[in-house]
């Protein structure tokens, strides 16, 4: 392996969101990786049809089958809530590519919406005015998640959604003939906002003005406390979904290119009770280790992260919500910052699990009802308003 495929996995992890957040440190990466990016086609449409946990499902799904792709190769992922983002080597694309065209080939028949996806190379994107940096922000135990900065990935979701754009987009010859979602679980129910509202936001500063930093200091005064004590989940809001919903009959869906139908089922409903009986007695079984697991899953949430923009799911009061839409707004009339913001009661969670052995696990947090789908809706019509 060369020493390109070794550039994500020898970056060391940093415990300061607020120095990422201000795009600090970042190191761009290689020309030779390729940008793997998709969303689900008419996300709005599939969110106002009450669809909004199948389109969470198929975002992580787009992950998930790239990094089955990439054979233990460190890449850096990020979520969207309607689609993902994997930046891959050269070593691990051809996989990887056929993997992700899987998806976009059976997507429609397993969850009923529409994937586009595109592999859209570094050296591209650099060439057309944007970069592709990246750092590592550290989670619990070995975890951590990417975070991205140099406006790339903005370009490439633009190039994605754009059918000019041919020249990237996967087509039908690049569907592999198996999909491998293993990994991709969905076990919990719906995370219930203990303070009444559920707020995702999203905001992109402008100019050099006002930090991040300087802008999360001022959300941690109004919250009156740091912003990971909001995180969505907690103790109190984490509930195991029941055998027979949605959520679970999503993931034996996921599960049936590697297990087949009844052999997904029959994996889904052994783990199941295994969970299931675990997190009532409080226990250990087999590698799911319940009190453990349930520590380790409030620390291992994308709850936080940074593309270039901010974004965040908190759990807050009402007058907090309205404290901080009036300080973004503020901000936005001064031309300090653009943002957007969705309010719901309560918060989706969608697992990766990697090695429960090994306390390998992430976990993808989008706002009920299509919260960042809502908050980026919000954010360009404040955008076009200006133009």
């Amino acid at each position: 392996m060369s020493d390109t495929n070794k550039f994500y996995g020898n970056l060391s992890p940093s415990e300061d969101f607020d120095t990422i957040s201000d795009g600090l440190g970042f190191m761009p990466l290689p020309d030779d990786w390729t940008i793997l990016i998709s969303d689900v086609v008419n996300s709005t449409g599939a969110i106002d049809r009450g669809e909004y946990k199948s389109v969470n499902m198929v975002g992580a799904a787009s992950i998930v089958a790239v990094l089955n792709g990439c054979a233990g190769v460190d890449v850096p992922f990020m979520f969207g809530g309607d689609g993902g983002v994997v930046a891959v080597p050269p070593g691990s694309l051809k996989a990887a590519r056929t993997r992700l065209g899987a998806l976009q080939d059976q997507c429609a028949a397993l969850f009923g919406l529409t994937l586009r996806a595109a592999a859209i190379p570094v050296r591209e994107l650099r060439e057309a005015g944007s970069d592709v940096q990246v750092r590592k922000f550290q989670l619990a135990g070995n975890n951590h998640l990417a975070m991205f900065a140099g406006g790339g990935l903005e370009l490439a979701d633009k190039w994605l959604k754009d059918e000019a754009q041919n020249n990237w987009h996967l087509a039908a010859e690049d569907a592999g003939r198996s999909l491998d979602l293993e990994g991709l679980s969905c076990r919990w129910q719906p995370l219930q906002a203990r303070n009444g509202v559920m707020l995702t936001i999203i905001l992109q500063t402008a100019g050099k003005k006002v930090t991040t930093s300087q802008i999360n200091k001022n959300l941690t005064r109004i919250l009156g406390r740091p912003i990971n004590e909001c995180a969505p989940v907690q103790n109190s809001n984490l509930k195991l979904a029941g055998f027979t919903s949605p959520s679970l009959s999503m993931e034996r869906k996921a599960l049936r290119g590697r297990y087949g139908r009844y052999g997904a089922f029959a994996w889904t409903a052994l783990t199941y009770l295994l969970q299931s009986l675990a997190e009532r007695y409080n226990r250990k079984y087999i590698e799911y280790n319940a009190p453990k697991y349930r520590e380790e899953l409030k620390a291992n949430t994308d709850f936080r992260k940074f593309d270039g923009a901010l974004r965040l799911v908190i759990d807050v009061t009402g007058q907090q919500a309205d404290e901080i839409e009036t300080f973004l707004e503020n901000g936005f009339k001064s031309g300090d910052l653009n943002y957007g913001t969705w309010r719901s009661d309560a918060a989706l969670m969608t697992c990766l699990l990697f090695d429960l052995a090994q306390s390998l696990h992430v976990h993808f947090i989008d706002g009920a009802d299509g919260g960042y789908t809502q908050a980026a809706k919000a954010m360009k019509a404040r955008a076009a308003s200006l133009r």
